[in-house]
């Protein structure tokens, strides 16, 4: 990779601070990890049944949204440097899968039975999820583009 401050992703994703998208989502990854299996596991002991089923049900939508975005970025990393082509890139799993489990079509009622630390991880990787989603689609319809000239 490059180290200059903005690198192209691929064909037609267009120019992105890429490294610094890598580095939030895997600074994210490593927060959330210490959340779950430090302050949460204890915060979790708090709540209610219905506490603790939404915190079961929004940790794991947590963990489904930054893998996604890890593998979608970790694709993205492998087309920048050469080790898979632009059109290897472009195969169905190197886009995102979970649209549907990670952006639900509405907020959980039951977001308030939530500790604030796991609301903030959620807030945080949904905004990063949404980000990678449009850089996804923004892919996927430029590199058609190119196709067809």
């Amino acid at each position: 990779m490059s180290s200059g401050p903005q690198e192209t992703l691929s064909a037609g994703t267009g120019t992105i601070f890429f490294s610094r998208t890598y580095d939030e989502a895997l600074h994210l990854v490593l927060e959330a990890r210490e959340y779950l299996l430090g302050p949460g596991r204890m915060a979790v002991r708090e709540l209610s049944g219905e506490g603790s089923f939404c915190y079961a049900t929004e940790s794991l939508r947590l963990t489904t949204r930054l893998t996604e975005a890890m593998s979608w970025l970790m694709y993205q990393r492998a087309v920048l440097e050469g080790e898979i082509s632009a059109e290897e890139g472009q195969a169905a799993e190197c886009h995102l899968q979970y649209q549907e489990t990670c952006l639900p079509d509405e907020e959980s009622e039951d977001i308030h039975l939530l500790p604030q630390g796991l609301v903030s991880l959620l807030d945080r990787s949904e905004a990063l999820y949404r980000r990678i989603e449009r850089l996804d689609r923004q892919s996927r319809e430029n590199y058609e583009a190119q196709q067809e000239h």
